[in-house]
This record gives C-alpha cells, sequence and structure tokens, in this order.
C-alpha cells in the first residue's frame, strides 16, 4: 500500500536490511527501484515466519500500485500536478529493460524469493520525440519470477504495455504510443498485441492488466480471442492481477475460472477526498453469480513500513499524506489462500 497518483520527489534512499545496491544510470529511477528493493526485503523478513512463506508449495504473490515509477521534476512536486506539454514523468524508453533487469537480479540472488511472483508496479516511459513534437509515451507494467525449484522454460519476467491511458492520468490520450502507427506499438500495426496480458509460467495461465485496462476488459477479450480460434475450452486462467491507480475489481472484466482469485492493488489517494489511504482487493470469482467475492480486509494483516524515505514515499502530496496520519505498508492474507474453491 503506497500512494501514488500526485508526483513526489524520490527522496533520499540507501540500501536497507539485507538489499542490494540498485544502480541506474537515471538517480530518480535509481532512488525508486533501490525504495522497492529495500521494501521487497523488508516484506520478506519481516513475513519470514507467517503461514506458508517457506512452504515452495505456496505462491506468494507480491503487487505494486501503478505508477510507482513515475519520475517528478521539482516544479511538478510544488505545484502537486504533472506540468502539460512535458513528457508527464517518463524516463527514456530504454529505462523499463534496465529497471526490469536490476529487479530481477535484486530479487533472483536470494532465497527469501522463492516460489515468489512480483508485479512491480508500472514505469512511465517515453520514446524519442518525433520531428513533429507529437508525444508518444508508454506505461509498463514488470512481473517478476523469483527462483523456482525446477525453473520451466518460461521467461523469467514480462514488460507488458498498458493499452489505454485514463483522463485522470494527466496526457491527451492521444500522446498513447500504440495510436501512433509509426512505432512499433502501433494498434494499427500489432491489432493482437493485447493477447501479450496472458502469462503462462509455472505451469499456471495468468492474466496481468494495468487499471482502465482492467476495466475496458483487455485480458477478458483476448480468452475470448482464444476462445473463438481454439475452442470454449482451449484457455482458462489460474488467476487475474491488476495493478492500478484508480480502479476496483470489475465483476464483467474478469476472466479466471470458476472459484479462482483475483487480486487487486491500488496508488490512488487524492486531494478531493483527504488523501485516503489506498485500497487493495482480493477476491474469487463465482460463475454462478458472475461476481468476485472479495475477501473482507480483516482476514488480511497490515504492518506498516519504517517511516524513513528509504521505505516510504514521503513527500507524495508535498508530504501531506504523511502529515494526516496515513500509511503505507504491506497487507498480507491472514490464512493461506487456496488457488481454487470448488
Amino acid at each position: 500500500m503506497a500512494p501514488t497518483f500526485y508526483p513526489a520527489d524520490h527522496g533520499i534512499v540507501q540500501p536497507k536490511g539485507q538489499a542490494p545496491l540498485i544502480q541506474l544510470q537515471d538517480p530518480d529511477l535509481q532512488a525508486r527501484a533501490q525504495r522497492l528493493v529495500n521494501v521487497l526485503y523488508w516484506t520478506a523478513n519481516t513475513y519470514k515466519d507467517h503461514d506458508g512463506m517457506a512452504d515452495s508449495d505456496t505462491l506468494k504473490v507480491f503487487i505494486v500500485p501503478e505508477f510507482y515509477f513515475r519520475k517528478a521534476s521539482a516544479e511538478e512536486v510544488r505545484r502537486g500536478g504533472f506540468v502539460p506539454g512535458t513528457s508527464f514523468g517518463s524516463y527514456p524508453e530504454e529505462s523499463r529493460y534496465a529497471l526490469a533487469e536490476a529487479l530481477y537480479d535484486a530479487i533472483h540472488q536470494s532465497a527469501l524469493f522463492n516460489d515468489w511472483t512480483i508485479v512491480a508496479g508500472t514505469i512511465c516511459s517515453a520514446l524519442t520525440p518525433r520531428p513533429d513534437g507529437r508525444l508518444n509515451l508508454l506505461n509498463t507494467a514488470i512481473m517478476l519470477r523469483g527462483r523456482r525449484p525446477v525453473m520451466d522454460d518460461s521467461v523469467p519476467y514480462v514488460l507488458m504495455e498498458k493499452h489505454y491511458i485514463s483522463n485522470i492520468d494527466g496526457p491527451d490520450p492521444h500522446s498513447h504510443a500504440n495510436l501512433d502507427p509509426t512505432t512499433t506499438y502501433s494498434f494499427r500495426l500489432n491489432p493482437d498485441q493485447h493477447l501479450d496480458n496472458l502469462i503462462y509460467w509455472d505451469g499456471m495461465s495468468l492474466g496481468l492488466e494495468v487499471c482502465l485496462d482492467h476495466c475496458m476488459q483487455v485480458v477478458k477479450n483476448a480468452v475470448s480471442v482464444i476462445r473463438q480460434s481454439l475452442g470454449p475450452d482451449s484457455i482458462n486462467l489460474d488467476l487475474q492481477l491488476v495493478t492500478s491507480c484508480g480502479m476496483s475489481i470489475v465483476d464483467q472484466a474478469v476472466a479466471v475460472r470458476d472459484g479462482a482469485l483475483v487480486m487487486l492493488t491500488d496508488g490512488m489517494s487524492y486531494a478531493g477526498n483527504h488523501f485516503p489511504e489506498p485500497i487493495f482487493q482480493v477476491g474469487r470469482y463465482n460463475a454462478r453469480t458472475g461476481r468476485v467475492d472479495v475477501n473482507d480486509p480483516d482476514n488480511f494483516l497490515f504492518t506498516e513500513l519504517p517511516g524513513e524515505s528509504s521505505y516510504q514515499i514521503l513527500q507524495y502530496a508535498q508530504g501531506r499524506y504523511v502529515e494526516l496520519g496515513r500509511r503505507q505498508g504491506v497487507w498480507v492474507s491472514n490464512d493461506r489462500l487456496p488457488m481454487f474453491i470448488v
């Protein structure tokens, strides 16, 4: 649980606990990456004796909110919003790969993350501007695998692009790289790229979405495409994950099998409602009702992160979030959740 909607200074971040030093070319991205790695190691150590953490038959799923990696200038931090006409907190496009490699190296070197799947939020990036000045923006989710007893031939991590820019995200939706027919991200050139939201590893099929993509039923539409081509029983998702900043689970967008889990984390905290703490949701799809039965938050344990910038985003909304006593930390289920309930 961390707020990510408003621009925030990256702060002074140092490696903490057992976390390795992260080295990236961009100081802002390095600080934010180091903070996340610190939080991951803190979480693994804080909950190391928790039910299921040491069990290789138990999948540990860790989800970070959308926009966790979004750059902010001093002016944007002061204004409390991104400056129109800029790249809206974006890093260079190649930063996505550098970040994914750094995060993967940090978790794969430690047995603490055996049997983990980590959705590391999203990173905002921009292609080199066109001569006409057009912005081509990307918002990329990163999902990583920790060590497994036996690694299959699947990729170690996934970079998955958000397909739709929300009006609340800041930039003009027409600035999305998918809408520029001259880019490799073009919907026109690659109309089936929404199939990228389906991931197969560890004998599981997973759907991954970013915020508005969930409301637009990107994963569900991808599943429908496969079923139309290969038959109604060709695919049944085992797990659906959503990283967001302003989204809740949408029943009509769920594409998992009956009794399977849907998990969402959110980074939305805004001035209009006095900076509420961001939400999370974990629920189970009920095919009979067509709804997700969301677990009671009382079934989850919350532990607050250490109150320093190496763990928390202290300057969110000019520090108002912290001043109001809003928390940042990790929610964990009190008990192990079965993958399916029939």
